[in-house]
């Protein structure tokens, strides 16, 4: 009788351990099972979006190689915006080619203001050149500012003239009213008719989803080409860097890259900017970069086109 009952301890004492090994190896099957599925979404999912991208990329070089004076058609007429501001062209178009390595694009949005002198004799000082994407109701006061960006070869863009992502994203034709005003206040200030520009916000933007693909097909027919940016110098991010992290920003995001296009601002408000040029300049120099404006010759930098 001892026996047995030491026997029915033993039996007893096995059981709950078996049922826990039970219970993990069902817990991994269904773990395996579980993972294998999302395996197998994900592996969808990247086949999805790659051929998505390969669509895309082919949309984009097609539009990229579009032809300035090709006119864009709906139901075999002439698109009616197409006939606004007829005088509005970039002529002679721009002719992309080969630019040197280690070349910095610095641009500038948002401007003129008091910043932008500040920003002008870093450059005067140093030799180097600068891209300024312009809005248009900033130059009443600060026209000196554009002639001297003429005078001392820099790039004169147009980026807007209201600044004003609801109205002049509304449609397509409000967009090349508001353009048409930047370039007219341009000219008027200093006499350069801009052949180049940046949206705001970049090409592709929360702001102009529907209609983005019209506006950038309508001004490259136009024989105007725009530039987005591979740096960021996170001077628009509304934190209040100094002006060595905006310039420790710049430098990480350039390292490496043969020709940074670098995102900064010289709108009122920018002072940290302003202050960090000069220590960008330095350092982008002690790189083996040279600084230079871009130009018609300078194949842009754009973002890839959202599903």
């Amino acid at each position: 009788m001892k026996n047995s009952s030491s026997q029915r301890r033993r039996a007893d004492s096995g059981f709950p351990m078996q049922l826990l090994c039970l219970l993990l190896a069902a817990l991994l099957v269904v773990f395996s099972a579980v993972q294998a599925q999302r395996v197998r979404q994900s592996n969808e999912t990247i086949r999805t979006l790659s051929a998505r991208v390969q669509a895309l990329e082919a949309d984009k070089e097609q539009l990229a190689a579009t032809e300035p004076a090709s006119v864009l058609t709906q139901d075999g007429e002439a698109l009616a915006y197409q006939s606004l501001y007829p005088e509005m062209k970039a002529d002679p178009a721009p002719v992309f080619a080969e630019q040197p390595e280690k070349t910095a694009y610095l641009t500038f949005d948002d401007g003129p203001s008091a910043n932008t002198y500040r920003i002008l004799d870093a450059l005067r000082d140093s030799g180097q050149k600068a891209t300024f994407f312009i809005v248009g109701k900033n130059i009443p006061g600060h026209e000196d500012a554009l002639r001297r960006m003429a005078e001392e070869g820099h790039t004169i863009a147009v980026h807007t003239y209201s600044h004003d992502y609801r109205e002049i994203y509304a449609s397509v034709e409000a967009f090349l009213e508001d353009f048409h005003q930047a370039y007219n206040a341009i000219y008027d200030a200093c006499g350069v008719r801009p052949t180049l520009f940046r949206f705001p916000g970049g090409s592709v933007n929360s702001y102009n989803r529907a209609i983005y693909q019209q506006l950038i097909a309508e001004m490259l027919r136009r024989g105007f080409v725009y530039h987005d940016w591979s740096v960021s110098s996170e001077d628009a991010t509304g934190k209040d860097y100094t002006p060595g992290q905006l310039a420790g920003f710049v430098m990480e995001g350039a390292a490496g890259a043969s020709r940074p296009v670098i995102l900064m601002h010289d709108a009122g408000g920018k002072e940290s900017t302003a202050a960090a040029v000069p220590e960008i300049l330095r350092r982008l120099r002690e790189a083996g970069y040279t600084c230079a404006p871009l130009t018609g010759e300078v194949k842009p930098v754009f973002f890839g086109y959202q599903s």
